[in-house]
């Protein structure tokens, strides 16, 4: 009997990007495909400013979500109306009676 966690209450939008065939010259065709994913935790981490030239904001988010929602690292995620990166290579974990099996992975946004 699998304990519903109070924390993962957020449903994020995956948006993968998959190869779906050749155009004329041979050339890959990809397009976006969309999926919710629910029971989702997602909590701010960072947010660093550069103010050389210009102002650039770079924001960074922790998400944890279920084991098996086959997150990838060029996958990216909408939550809230906010369009993230995947920064780096997500991770699954696995735990004990798989209780607290999950997948991590920190996101980012830039403005600026």
């Amino acid at each position: 009997m699998a304990i519903d966690n109070p924390l993962r209450r957020d449903t994020v939008t995956v948006i993968d990007r998959v190869l779906v065939g050749e155009d004329e010259r041979g050339q890959d065709v990809y397009e976006d495909q969309e999926r919710d994913v629910e029971k989702c935790n997602v909590q701010p981490v960072s947010s660093t400013e550069a103010t050389d030239d210009r102002v650039q904001v770079v924001t960074r988010w922790r998400l944890a979500g279920p084991a098996d929602m086959d997150l990838k690292a060029l996958s990216k995620v909408r939550h809230n109306g906010t369009l993230y990166e995947v920064d780096g290579e997500p991770g699954v974990h696995g735990s004990y009676g798989g209780l607290m099996d999950h997948t991590e992975a920190f996101l980012k946004v830039v403005t600026g």
